[in-house]
C-alpha cells in the first residue's frame, strides 16, 4: 500500500515538471518570436496603409526575419506609425535612407514588413529613427486586376472564335487562297510596294542630302536664300522674266492675228500677197530702185575724180580725218 502511494506521488511530480518545463519552453519560444529574450532596438515605419499587418509579424531584410513587429498606431488621417523591433546585429547593415514595404508571406500567407535598401550613402540607422514607406504590391488589387484582366481574355478568345467560325464558313476566302493567279498577283503586288518602299528611302535619302547641302551653305539655292541682295536680284528677275514672257505673249499673239490677215487677204499686206499683178509691179519698182542706186553709186565717184570737184571733196576727206581725231570714240 504504502509503495503504491510512493509511486503515484512520484507520477504526479513528473507530470508536474513536465508541464513547468513545457510551460518555460512555450513562453520561450513566445519570447523569442516576440524578441523579448533577445537584445534588440526600436525603429517607427510610417505608411498610410497596413494591408492587414498585426502585431508579431515579422519583418524582413534581404530575406531573413531580423525583427517583429511590436505595435501599430493610428497617428492621423493619412498616416499609421508601426513600431518595429529589430536585432541589434543588424545595426551596421540597415542604413536610414531605408524604405519598407508589406508585403505577404508567400501567396496566401501572413502579412510581413520589408526593409529596402536604397542606393546612395546613409549612416547607419539607430533607436527611434524613423523610416518611410514603398508602396508594395497589395494583394488584393493584384488580385482585381487579374480577374479584370480575365474577362478582357475571355472576351477575346469569344472574338477570336467567332472570327474563325466565319473564317472556316466563307467559301469565297478559300476560293481565293486557291486561286493560284491570285497568289501571283497578291505577290507581285508586294514585289511592288517593296520596291515603292526602296525608291521611297531612297529618294529621302536624297532629299536629306540636299537638306544638308542647304544647311552647310552650298549651292546657288542657299545662297539665295540666305543672301538678301541676291535673294532681291532673283526677286527682280523673275519679275522681269514674266514681263518678257508676257510681252512675248502679246507679240505672238500680234504675229497670230497678222499672218491671219495675211492669210484672208486683209490690209495691204495682204492684198499685195495675194494679187499677182501687184506683187510684180512692186518687184519691178524694186530692181529699179537697185539699178538706180547704182548708178548713183558710180556717178558720184565718177565726181569725186572730177577736176571741177576734186577739191570740194578732198576738204570733205580731210574734215572727215580732224573729226575722227577730235573724237577718237565716233
Amino acid at each position: 500500500m504504502k509503495t503504491k502511494k510512493v509511486l503515484d506521488n512520484t507520477k504526479l511530480g513528473m507530470l508536474v515538471i513536465a508541464g513547468i518545463l513545457f510551460l518555460v519552453f512555450t513562453l520561450y519560444m513566445i519570447g523569442k518570436n516576440q524578441n523579448l529574450f533577445g537584445s534588440t532596438f526600436s525603429v517607427i515605419a510610417v505608411v498610410d496603409n497596413v494591408s492587414g499587418l498585426v502585431p508579431g509579424n515579422n519583418v524582413r531584410f534581404k530575406g531573413m526575419n531580423v525583427g517583429t513587429v511590436k505595435s501599430i498606431q493610428m497617428e492621423n488621417d493619412s498616416s499609421i506609425y508601426i513600431s518595429l523591433l529589430i536585432h541589434n546585429n543588424m545595426k551596421p547593415f540597415i542604413k536610414k535612407n531605408v524604405l519598407t514595404t508589406i508585403n505577404t508571406d508567400g501567396l496566401m500567407g501572413n502579412k510581413i514588413i520589408q526593409i529596402v535598401s536604397q542606393p546612395g550613402f546613409a549612416d547607419n540607422i539607430s533607436e527611434g529613427d524613423t523610416i518611410y514607406a514603398q508602396r508594395g504590391i497589395d494583394t488584393d488589387e493584384l488580385l482585381h486586376k487579374l480577374e479584370s484582366t480575365g474577362g478582357h481574355l475571355e472576351k477575346t478568345f469569344s472574338n477570336l472564335a467567332s472570327v474563325a467560325e466565319k473564317l472556316n464558313n466563307s467559301q469565297e476566302l478559300w476560293k481565293l487562297l486557291s486561286d493560284s493567279n491570285m497568289t501571283e498577283e497578291i505577290k507581285l503586288s508586294i514585289n511592288q510596294i517593296r520596291i515603292a518602299g526602296t525608291n521611297a528611302a531612297a529618294m529621302a535619302k536624297s532629299g536629306k542630302s540636299m537638306i544638308s547641302s542647304l544647311e552647310k551653305g552650298d549651292g546657288l539655292v542657299n545662297k539665295v536664300f540666305k543672301d538678301s541682295v541676291m535673294a532681291e536680284n532673283f526677286a527682280k528677275s523673275i519679275e522681269h522674266l514674266v514681263d518678257v514672257s508676257q510681252q512675248a505673249t502679246e507679240i505672238a499673239m500680234e504675229i497670230k492675228h497678222i499672218l491671219s490677215d495675211l492669210e484672208s487677204g486683209k490690209g495691204t499686206a495682204g492684198l499685195v500677197l495675194q494679187d499677182s499683178a501687184v506683187r510684180e509691179s512692186i518687184r519691178n519698182i524694186v530692181i529699179n530702185v537697185e539699178e538706180s542706186t547704182v548708178g548713183l553709186n558710180e556717178n558720184m565717184e565718177a565726181l569725186k575724180h572730177s577736176f571741177l570737184l576734186r577739191g570740194y571733196f578732198r576738204k570733205q576727206e580731210k574734215q572727215q580725218r580732224r573729226d575722227a581725231k577730235i573724237n577718237p570714240s565716233n
